[in-house]
C-alpha cells in the first residue's frame, strides 16, 4: 500500500529516514530517480540505508511505476526528485490522492517556504494535480504544520 508520495530534491536523508519513515510506519521505501538509478554508487550508497524493518530500492521512474503493484503487502514511502517525476509516475498509473512537497530548490524561483523554491514548470505540475485532485501538503517533517499550495501564477 502507498502510503506516502514525497518530493524531495536530497532524495534520501535525515528527515526521511529518522522522521517520515518512523511517523509513517514504512516497511519499504522506493526512490524512483532516473539519475540515482543510473549511477550505481548512489544507488547503492542509497540502498545501504535500509534494514530488516526497511527495505529500500532505487529504481527509474518508469522501473518504479512497475514495481509498485509489487510492493501491495508492504507500508510503502514514495520519492521522487522532482515534480516532473511525479507527474510521470501519475500519468504511468500510480495513483495517489495526496503528495507531500518537502525540498524542492530552483535558484530564481518563487519561495513558498525555506525548503520549497519553485520555478514556473512546477508551478504548472502543481496546477495540473490540484484540477486532478491531487492533494499537495508542503511539510518538510511530520511534527511542522502542513501548509496548503497556493499558485502563485497569474
Amino acid at each position: 500500500m502507498l502510503i506516502l508520495i514525497r518530493v524531495d530534491d536530497r532524495l534520501l536523508h535525515g528527515q526521511v529516514i529518522c522522521s517520515w519513515v518512523p511517523f509513517t510506519r514504512a516497511d519499504a521505501l522506493v526512490v524512483a530517480s532516473d539519475e540515482a538509478a543510473g549511477d550505481r554508487l548512489a544507488a547503492d550508497i542509497i540502498a545501504a540505508c535500509g534494514c530488516e524493518e526497511l527495505s529500500v530500492h532505487v529504481k527509474s521512474v518508469s522501473d518504479a511505476a512497475l514495481c509498485l503493484p509489487g510492493l501491495s503487502e508492504k507500508r510503502v514511502m514514495l520519492v521522487v526528485g522532482d515534480l516532473r517525476d511525479a507527474m510521470r509516475l501519475y500519468e504511468a498509473g500510480t495513483r495517489f490522492k495526496a503528495l507531500n512537497l518537502g525540498n524542492i530548490h530552483h535558484e530564481g524561483g518563487r519561495r513558498i517556504t525555506p525548503s520549497i523554491i519553485v520555478n514556473e514548470e512546477d508551478e504548472g505540475i502543481m496546477e495540473r494535480f490540484e484540477a486532478m485532485g491531487v492533494d499537495l501538503e508542503i511539510r518538510d517533517v511530520p511534527r511542522s504544520a502542513p501548509i496548503s499550495y497556493v499558485s502563485g501564477r497569474k
